[in-house]
């Protein structure tokens, strides 16, 4: 009798073990080996002394290997060693969208035939926009990245702060899309300890918000396949 107990119980571990590395396989993969992403100073700021800013990454974590960005690199490669991911300011396109040149800006990155965009802004813009021409040019945008790649998998990532539904709905029309808006709603997951820094960067994702928009975004991707 023991001997059948034991046999049972050693099936039980071998039968466990081979569903939970079937869960972590199909978890942990993705097909990009080119991912462009597309943000503003959440993605990627340079040092701004009169903020009290000295980081040259995702404003405002305390170290460039914990902004969003740097972090979902880190996914990516674990599962593709050779998987570049490159990471482009375009907050001008939020606050300047009538006047904003594709080719000055994104040539060389549209050049670079990535087969992921990720396009996550929406802060900058104004509740006083004029949303026909912000949805003309957001459009424009996506399809100026598509120019020669039409296969180009295209995320939008809202507004990290929660009352930006304005722009949040124009950016879910056209692509897949997902709202970071319940981050937003945690004090916790904004910089506010950080009392050396000025006001302007407190009101950014602290290391615990960078974390959730990392993992939120990483979660979309997998069913982007």
């Amino acid at each position: 009798m023991r001997n059948i107990l034991a046999v049972a119980l050693l099936l039980l571990v071998i039968l466990s073990c081979k569903k939970q590395d079937a869960v972590i396989d199909t978890t942990a993969s993705t097909p990009f080996a080119n991912v462009v992403i597309l943000g503003n100073s959440i993605t990627y700021s340079p040092t701004n002394s009169s903020l009290g800013w000295t980081g040259s990454w995702g404003m405002a974590a305390s170290t460039a290997d914990k902004d969003y960005v740097h972090l979902l690199t880190t996914r990516f490669q674990q599962i593709n060693k050779s998987c570049v991911v490159q990471a482009h300011n375009i907050a001008v396109f939020e606050t300047n969208y009538d006047t904003y040149d594709f080719d000055s800006d994104l040539k060389t990155y549209r050049d670079s035939k990535p087969d992921l965009l990720i396009l996550r802004i929406g802060e900058n813009v104004q509740a006083s926009f004029d949303s026909i021409a912000f949805a003309k040019k957001y459009q424009g945008l996506i399809a100026y990245m598509k120019t020669n790649n039409p296969n180009l998998k295209v995320l939008a990532v809202g507004s990290f702060w929660s009352n930006r539904d304005y722009i949040n709905v124009i950016m879910s029309r056209y692509t897949p899309y997902i709202s970071l808006a319940v981050l937003g709603t945690d004090l916790s997951n904004y910089a506010f300890d950080r009392t050396d820094w000025a006001s302007a960067v407190q009101q950014h994702p602290g290391d615990k918000g960078m974390q959730g928009i990392a993992d939120m975004i990483w979660a979309k991707v997998q069913s982007m396949k």
